[in-house]
């Protein structure tokens, strides 16, 4: 067996190894596993944005939508230049003060061939028509034909526009590019690049993180040339695919042999539209862990702009798509929007129609257009509604975080029930994504949400687990332990409480039992072995059965002998009484069962018992190898005498005045002596139990009257009128042995007076 106090010490250190395991495995899940625990946090924060619901935008932006309709009226999808052209003009006209294209005009739109020219020409020379008139008309039929060049007039005259292009951010899939068009590219979207970049003394571009390009595809040279405004409009979806973050520096090549090329950096479509909105400047500074700020400067007040050292922003979505204005492009072209719509504002342009699957994956929105996106990240930065990392690194508070909730669940799971326990776990749990959603709703703060999570659904699992199983084997151990000698109720209020057992010895009151069957010896030796051993075991196990009914503890059995004790290893306050009715229950079962045996032409047993209630020492007590959960004391040894001295009495039940104080009101009982027992110089008063109080029978009462009265005359030294009183009883009782022990002294008083010290204590001189 193994001591209650090295179990829990044991347990204890088993729980600290199993939290401070569990709080390992998860700081280096979220160190090693990004993938994983990143793929989790961004469902989380999804779940945020959804619970949080739809914001309402400003009315600075609104969206050209490449829409059905549109398509519908104006031809499919790409369209001539023409129309772009008339798109410039209508937005110039309704003063729209910055319009950007989420498209690019990648490749040069065919007019008319050589061969239709030369056609032209052949059958105009065949109708007469003069040279010089021929020259002329093919050259306006040229000049007409050049869409790319209408739309560059257009975009020239406004002044307004900001162009877009796409980076390439693999090296896989550039096979469609040569060389020089990868070059040319460079050149066209040059212009865009940021000049505002503040270095740290020693940072080298080359070596910081970047979001880093490795080809480009803009709008041709001859449109492009209209604006110097230009900007990416590439996003960075994350590992799931959804758009949450836009970096706002891209890196394009690392080794650009060119003048400068560390400063090839270049901007977003949304940041280039912005700049130009607020006439702005844009500052950016880099050490060597990367971007540190991100700022616009302007007359209106400087904004800046929270970024990861990639130089990412989140984007802080208001809802689905339609969030923002959408107005068809066919209604602008056609002057059909109120011109309140458009007056001063920001448009965006870019396609909403599902065919051009230009769509996005967003928190709200699996088709969210990717122009709406831009339009997003306008209004972000316009209204400074950013999405923003707290100012401790997130890893330091989740380190943190996850050190503290596994001291938490240490600390208090091990001390609570399975409920409690779970309990406990989901109000922590609970409290964590409270916290971090307020933090994101109200204040607009990203906190990661997973670690905590996980730390407090392992830690508690695993320690909830090892405890099922240490309680599977507790209870495997106290029922093989004390399964033969405890009630099945102790039994489960041990398996729910084993600390209650406090084996290895514990000083405290309890009431002791001592039973023995009276001339056993004299009756075994008429008996066969097998018909001594049946009759005993049906004794034994009839008075076991009424020992465990009222909860107490077998002892143990020595031969006829039957030792047990009431109050431990639980603590029931009323074990005096248990034991004093169990007495009374085994008198009255053992009557029945002599009935039984009477028939059967059986021996006859009666038993005598003893009670005491005292302090006394109980525990686990023996050798390393075998030990017996059982009680020690002087208090134990004066119930042991007390069985024994029912003998002279000729009693059955005998307890001493410690227990008759506690629970004697209960029962119907008398005085039989003051004792001094063996060893024992104290007085002990002892008390005949006869009934539960009330269930006595009239002969009964009537032989305690007499019983009272006579030993009140014997205390007294009046022997004549104690003779009479006890002689009288046995008119009524002849078996009463109180009275005939002490009708037997007061004769023998009468004939010798006692000395006139006498206290009338008697002193047992056997055990």
């Amino acid at each position: 067996m193994i001591c209650v106090g090295k179990m829990k010490k044991l347990f204890q250190l088993n729980n600290l190894t199993i939290t401070i395991s569990v709080t390992i495995l998860v700081i280096v899940a979220y160190l090693f596993s990004p993938r994983f625990m990143g793929r989790l946090e961004l469902l989380m924060q999804d779940a945020f944005f959804n619970i949080r619901g739809e914001l309402v935008p400003g009315n600075e932006v609104a969206i050209a939508t490449i829409d059905e309709k549109s398509i519908d009226k104006l031809g499919r999808w790409p369209w001539k230049r023409t129309v772009i052209a008339d798109l410039v003009d209508a937005l110039t006209e309704y003063n729209v003060k910055v319009f950007g294209f989420d498209i690019v005009f990648s490749s040069p739109e065919v007019g008319i061939t050589q061969e239709q020219l030369d056609s032209i020409q052949a059958q105009m020379n065949e109708s007469g028509i003069p040279q010089e008139k021929i020259e002329k008309l093919l050259a306006d039929i040229q000049t007409n034909a050049d869409n790319d060049q209408k739309l560059y007039d257009s975009l020239k005259r406004s002044k307004r526009a900001v162009l877009g292009y796409f980076f390439h951010f693999s090296e896989e899939g550039l096979e469609h590019l040569t060389d020089e068009e990868m070059e040319s590219y460079l050149e066209i979207i040059a212009k865009s690049r940021y000049s505002g970049l503040k270095k740290e003394q020693g940072t080298d571009l080359k070596n910081i993180r970047l979001k880093k390009a490795y080809a480009v595809e803009a709008t041709i040279e001859k449109i492009s040339k209209s604006t110097k405004r230009m900007g990416y409009f590439n996003f960075a979806p994350d590992l799931d695919g959804s758009v949450r973050k836009i970096p706002l520096i891209v890196k394009y090549r690392d080794m650009v042999e060119m003048e400068g090329e560390d400063d090839y950096i270049f901007p977003p479509l949304s940041f280039t539209v912005l700049r130009k909105y607020l006439k702005a400047t844009i500052l950016i500074w880099v050490g060597p862990l990367g971007v540190q700020k991100v700022a616009l400067m302007s007359r209106n007040g400087d904004i800046e702009i929270p970024t990861n050292d990639l130089g990412e922003m989140r984007i802080n979505y208001y809802g689905p798509g339609g969030t923002f204005p959408h107005l068809s492009i066919v209604d602008i072209i056609e002057r059909k929007i109120p011109p309140e719509q458009l007056d001063g504002k920001i448009v965006m342009i870019g396609p909403t129609a599902t065919a051009i699957e230009d769509l996005r994956i967003t928190p709200f929105d699996k088709v969210f257009p990717g122009v709406e996106s831009h339009a997003t990240v306008i209004d972000n930065i316009i209204h400074q509604r950013f999405l923003k990392d707290p100012s401790t690194p997130n890893a330091i508070i989740d380190l943190l975080s996850v050190c503290l909730i596994g001291f938490v669940l240490f600390v208090t799971v091990p001390r609570l029930g399975a409920i409690s326990g779970g309990g406990l776990a989901i109000i922590i749990a609970a409290m964590s994504l409270t916290t971090h959603y307020i933090l994101f709703a109200r204040y607009n703060t990203v906190l990661h949400t997973v670690p905590t999570l996980l730390e407090t659904f392992l830690t508690y699992s695993s320690l909830a687990i090892y405890r099922f199983i240490m309680e599977e084997k507790e209870k495997r151990y106290i029922q093989g332990a004390f399964g033969q000698y405890l009630s099945p109720v102790v039994i489960d209020q041990l398996i729910k409480d084993p600390t209650a057992l406090n084996l290895g010895g514990q000083r405290k009151e309890l009431t002791a039992f001592f039973s023995d069957v009276a001339g056993f010896s004299t009756i075994s030796e008429k008996l066969s072995p097998e018909e001594l051993v049946l009759l005993l075991n049906d004794y034994l196990t009839a008075m076991t059965d009424i020992i465990l009914k009222y909860d107490g503890v077998v002892d143990k059995f020595e031969g006829d002998a039957i030792i047990a004790f009431y109050g431990a290893p639980l603590d029931f306050a009323d074990h005096a009484e248990r034991c004093c009715l169990t007495a009374i229950e085994m008198q009255e079962k053992l009557e029945l069962m002599r009935q039984d045996w009477a028939k059967e032409g059986r021996a006859q047993l009666r038993m005598r018992i003893g009670i005491n209630t005292g302090n006394m020492v109980v525990g686990n007590m023996g050798s390393r190898t075998r030990m017996d959960y059982t009680m020690m004391g002087d208090a134990v040894n004066l119930a042991a005498r007390l069985e024994g001295a029912n003998k002279p009495y000729g009693t059955e039940l005998m307890v001493s005045h410690f227990t008759h104080d506690i629970c004697g009101h209960l029962f119907d009982s008398r005085e039989i002596d003051r004792l001094r027992v063996v060893g024992k110089q104290e007085v002990i008063t002892v008390y005949e139990l006869i009934c539960l109080k009330g269930k006595m029978s009239p002969n009964k009462q009537k032989v305690i009257s007499l019983y009272n009265d006579g030993l009140g005359h014997y205390k007294e030294r009046e022997w004549k009128k104690a003779v009479d009183k006890f002689s009288e009883i046995l008119d009524f009782d002849v078996n009463d042995g109180p009275a005939m022990t002490y009708l037997e002294r007061a004769l023998d008083f009468q004939l010798k007076e006692p000395a006139k010290d006498w206290d009338g204590v008697f002193i047992l001189t056997s055990k």
